[in-house]
């Protein structure tokens, strides 16, 4: 926060972006979501904070869209680091700090009702998270395509 004059809303800005295109929403965090399952306090208001800046940018460029179920798409991109197979453990990954600041936004409830979700990552030169809020009915056309 010393780096960006100490306000938390700015570092949340500095490091999110969102796209609202064709009831599409695409939340760019540039960093790698934790890898842990549970995370300080201190992090998860970090997270959220970049979350809902992300959220924000994405509602300025039109109306979001509500879902009865939607598909969250989560994408991990992870520097290599020197312990990569401890890093990289999907289970271990704060998943619930995004679906738990999804949730009531895009769809009711983070329950197989309202929702669906998957984690994939890569290894790059820097980290990045990407979500993707769409239509579960929408992701499920686009998969049968390709």
């Amino acid at each position: 926060m010393e780096t960006f004059g100490g306000s938390a809303e700015r570092v949340a800005n500095a490091h999110s972006g969102g796209k609202n295109k064709d009831s599409v929403v695409t939340l760019t965090i540039t960093e790698p979501l934790p890898s842990m399952k549970r995370l300080t306090e201190a992090v998860e208001e970090h997270w959220k904070a970049m979350i809902h800046a992300a959220i924000g940018e994405a509602a300025q460029q039109r109306p979001l869209p509500y879902f009865d179920k939607a598909m969250v798409e989560i994408k991990i991109i992870t520097p290599r680091g020197s312990d990569n197979a401890r890093l990289w453990d999907t289970s271990n990954r704060s998943i619930q700090v995004v679906l738990n600041n999804l949730k009531g936004i895009f769809f009711e409830d983070d329950n197989m009702e309202h929702m669906a979700f998957s984690v994939i990552g890569r290894w790059g030169e820097k980290g990045a998270t990407i979500i993707r809020i769409l239509d579960f009915d929408k992701s499920q056309q686009i998969r049968s395509i390709t």
